[in-house]
Order: C-alpha cells, then sequence, then structure tokens
C-alpha cells in the first residue's frame, strides 16, 4: 500500500504544480532543505562567489538566490531555516545521498519527495551547488555604508551593534534617550543614548524558543506610561519552552521595570492549554497601541490555516483590548467569550507589521503569505482578510490552497507581492525629520532584505523607492520620538539609525 500511496501523492504534486503559478522556484526553494544537520560557525551573509567557490552563472545558483536565500541565508549559512553548509550530514553527505533526500524526500523530517517535479537535471544542478558551497569560505557580515543617498535625501548612517543582539525583533522607545529591544533568543536590553545595556532585563516568564520560529517578540510602552510604567510583551509560549514538540500559543503581558528587573506580571491574553497548537511557526506576535489608548496584537495561523477562519479559536486573527486586557469598545463580534470578544480581524495569516497612518487614522499591516502573497493591508473592525480561502500564494510545495485570489466578503489588499520578500515592519514618517516623506510608509523584509519607501495618497500606493538593500533581514522599522529611523537587523544582529544629512 505504502509504494502505491506514494506514488499516488507524487502524481498529486505533479498535478498541482502544473496548476500553480510559479512552480519551478517554489519547488526549488523547498529542495533546499533536503539536507540537515549542524551549521558551520562563522557564516555570516556574503557573496559565495567572492570566496571564489561557486561560479555566478552556475544554474542552481541563480535559482537559490532569487528562491532560497531569503530562508536559508545568501551564504546557505541559515536565517529562519536551517543552515545548508553543514559539519554534521544527518542524512548523508554524498552526491547519491543528497540527490536521493530530495527526490524521494525526508518523510521524518517533513521533507516532500521532488521527483516528480523536478527534472533530472533541475536536481543534478542543484545538488551540484550544494556541495560545492561546501568548500566555499565564509566571509564577515556586508558593512553598511556611512552614507545613503536617497530620491530626497542622503542619509547618514549609525550602526549599533552589541554581542548580545542576535536577532533583535522590537523596539519601544520611551522617550528620546531610552528605548527597550526585544531579542528573539529570549532576551530584553535596555538602549540608552544609542547604547545597549549590556545587563539584560530580567524576570518576566519563559519564552519558548525551542520551535525555529518562536521566542520574544514585540514589545510597546502604555501610553501613560511616564504615569504607571507599563511596558507590553507579546512571546511564544509553551507549557514545556524548551521542548520543540510542546504546544504552544502567542500570549501578551504587562508588567513594570525597575532596573533591571520586570516585577508585577499581569496576564492579558492567555487561551487555555487545551487551545494551544503543536508544530507551530506562524505567531504573529507585533502589537501597536493606536491613538486612542487601545492595544492591538497579532497571531499569525499557527501552522493550522482553517482555524484563521474559525472565530472561536486564536490563531489568524488580530486582536484589540484595552490596556488591562479587557475588550476595547467597538470590536465587531460582541460577546463575553474571551477569544470572539477581543477580535479585530481575522483570515490575518501572519501580520509581521502594525502602524497606524498620521493623518488619517487608519491601521495598516504588513503580512506574511506562503509561497508568495505577501500582504499589505488596511484593517478594519470585523473584517475578513481571506487567509486561506483567498490568497495570490501557493503552499511550499507547489500545491494551491485557495483556487481564489479573491472572493465575496474578503478584503482585498492594498498590495500583494510575488514573489514574496518576506516583509516585515512597518512605520509611517509623521512628524519626523524628513518633511519631503511626511506619510510616507516605510516597510522592511526579511527575504529581500529590503526598506521600501512608499508614497501613499488615500488608500493607494503611487510611487516607491528602495532605500536599502542586502545588508541583513530588517525585522523591525520604528520612528523614533527624534524623527530618526531605526531599523532592527538580523544576520547580523543590529540597530541602524537613520538621519539626513543637512
Amino acid at each position: 500500500m505504502l509504494p502505491v500511496l506514494a506514488r499516488w501523492q507524487r502524481g498529486w504534486r505533479k498535478a498541482a504544480v502544473r496548476r500553480c503559478r510559479f512552480a519551478l522556484p517554489i519547488a526549488m526553494t523547498l529542495a533546499s532543505c533536503a539536507i540537515y544537520g549542524t551549521s558551520v560557525a562563522g557564516w555570516a551573509n556574503g557573496s559565495l562567489e567572492e570566496a571564489g567557490a561557486v561560479s555566478t552563472t552556475h544554474p542552481g545558483r541563480l535559482i537559490y538566490e532569487t528562491n532560497c536565500a531569503g530562508c536559508h541565508g545568501r551564504a546557505l549559512e541559515g536565517a529562519s531555516a536551517t543552515a545548508l553548509v553543514k559539519s554534521e550530514w544527518s542524512y548523508g553527505r554524498s552526491r547519491f545521498a543528497i540527490g536521493n533526500n530530495i527526490r524521494n524526500g525526508i518523510p521524518s523530517a517533513g521533507m516532500p519527495a521532488w521527483g516528480d517535479i523536478l527534472t533530472e537535471d533541475e536536481q543534478n544542478s542543484l545538488v551540484e551547488y550544494i556541495l560545492q558551497t561546501q568548500a566555499a569560505k565564509p566571509l564577515p557580515p556586508k558593512a553598511l555604508p556611512n552614507t545613503i543617498q536617497t530620491e530626497d535625501y542622503r542619509l547618514k548612517v549609525d550602526v549599533i551593534v552589541d554581542p548580545q543582539l542576535s536577532a533583535p525583533w522590537g523596539i519601544a522607545f520611551i522617550d528620546a534617550r531610552r528605548a527597550l529591544i526585544t531579542d528573539r533568543s529570549g532576551k530584553l536590553f535596555w538602549m540608552i543614548d544609542g547604547a545597549i545595556d549590556p545587563n539584560p532585563i530580567v524576570g518576566f516568564p519563559p519564552v519558548d524558543r525551542a520551535t525555529s520560529t518562536g521566542g520574544l517578540f514585540d514589545v510597546e510602552i502604555d501610553p501613560d506610561y511616564e504615569k504607571n510604567g507599563w511596558v507590553y510583551l507579546a512571546f511564544a509560549h509553551s507549557e514545556r519552552a524548551t521542548d520543540a514538540k510542546s504546544p504552544g500559543m502567542t500570549r501578551v503581558i504587562r508588567g513594570q521595570i525597575e532596573g533591571h528587573e520586570w516585577k508585577r506580571t499581569q496576564s492579558l491574553f492567555r487561551v487555555p492549554d487545551s487551545m494551544h497548537l503543536p508544530g507551530s511557526r506562524h505567531w504573529g506576535g507585533r502589537m501597536l497601541f493606536d491613538r486612542s489608548g487601545s492595544l492591538y496584537f497579532s497571531i499569525g495561523d499557527m501552522s493550522a490555516p482553517k482555524d484563521s477562519q474559525d472565530l472561536s479559536k486564536p490563531s489568524g486573527k488580530l486582536f484589540r483590548i484595552r490596556p488591562d486586557g479587557t475588550a476595547a469598545p467597538g470590536n465587531s463580534f460582541a460577546s463575553a467569550d474571551p477569544i470572539r470578544g477581543v477580535i479585530f480581524s481575522y483570515g490575518n495569516r501572519n501580520i509581521q507589521g502594525l502602524a497606524q497612518h498620521p493623518a488619517t487614522g487608519a491601521i495598516w499591516s504588513s503580512e506574511h503569505g506562503p509561497h508568495g502573497g505577501d500582504e499589505l493591508n488596511i484593517l478594519r473592525a470585523g473584517a475578513n482578510y481571506g487567509w486561506p480561502i483567498a490568497t495570490y500564494g501557493v503552499d511550499y510545495d507547489g500545491s494551491t490552497i485557495s483556487e481564489f485570489t479573491e472572493k465575496a466578503g474578503v478584503e482585498k489588499p492594498v498590495r500583494h507581492w510575488t514573489p514574496a520578500p518576506g516583509i516585515s515592519s512597518l512605520d509611517f514618517c509623521g512628524g519626523c525629520l524628513f518633511p519631503k516623506w511626511q506619510n510616507n510608509l516605510f516597510i522592511g523584509s526579511l527575504s529581500h532584505e529590503t526598506l521600501f519607501r512608499f508614497v501613499v495618497d488615500g488608500e493607494r500606493i503611487t510611487r516607491e523607492e528602495i532605500i536599502l538593500k542586502g545588508y541583513g533581514r530588517i525585522r523591525e522599522v520604528k520612528f523614533g520620538p527624534d524623527g530618526s529611523l531605526y531599523l532592527a537587523l538580523n544576520n547580523p544582529g543590529a540597530i541602524v539609525r537613520l538621519t539626513p544629512m543637512l
């Protein structure tokens, strides 16, 4: 029965790929996951061509850089997914073993078979590329320039690097001198006068870092912080924080910080353990206080797409609460139910950015699609944003998620991207140091390592500019109280400050 089932599955995948909008890039992206093991220490951003190892015209490399580098790193050093440069090979490092893993998959590791999707030449090319890169020399991270020329300004670039910053995730300013920085590793830091305090803040609940995308996410400051001192955190929570198989769910808390101690924790959103999900990858975790004082926070679909359409389930939603955790006024699903009553919108696969337009007050969001279909949305109370019943993306094995990109009752995105740049955080320039950029929208991206500037007219994008590209995964975009534009970079971990040169 198993061989028959395997042939049926391969045939089904092949048929699905014929229907998909970009089958080969998807297949090659997943095929690069075929090898699992321990990464070689010291690999960082850089070009393998500069290391003299692999030709720029290598067909495997060209496909890899277009479709795989965002997850596995530009030099195969690993990013959100495992490194593909190995010192230990769990499933064999010979040409035959690698090719066999791509062709037949690794069921125990969740690696699908691609023998009926990739041609033999394509498989061989990818195998050869993976093998050749093992001999490449590690390179240091690509250094940021001192200045950047944009259409309107020459920008001064200041970089804050600290050995404890491995994957900074959120930035929350208390004033022009002080900010809090979260790191996905589970650490919370003060940033004072442009420097990271070497002593992390301790005492908040354990953070789940066992899963590949879990950790400590966003941080927000209470609008009335000077009076009450409340600080808000979103993080991955599970019953056993060090067990990758332990079911989990995004949690939101608040507390107060005295020096380097987190105290007086209050839980604002925590579902019963019975509603936790195993093997989750899409946690959401972004937060925003709007001008009325309501707190928005996102929870991704937690690798359970259909739950995004179920108002009794927490995953795949945006929530809105008062600072004390009770339902904010104006939520569309008025209910005593602790989940339904605080839902603001649903059908949101994995919101990574939230910002309020300085003039209109509209809440804008950036959202990860699957393979393709990243979205920029304007969020409305009670609205359905479609996941997974309408999407511009396809699944990672090339199969169709939905036949629909648009559907009655589903909000249309302001903008969507395919291929997906892995858009992350976003913020508007309002009252900033850049008068020519007033009310412009800035969005970072992970996969394409890009900072975009968008000119917004009402609910339309009328112009765009790439400000920065290729210096690291941009996880956070935030304008500070002084009007400067701050970025949190991953791989390598750093905080970047951009100001106009006079």
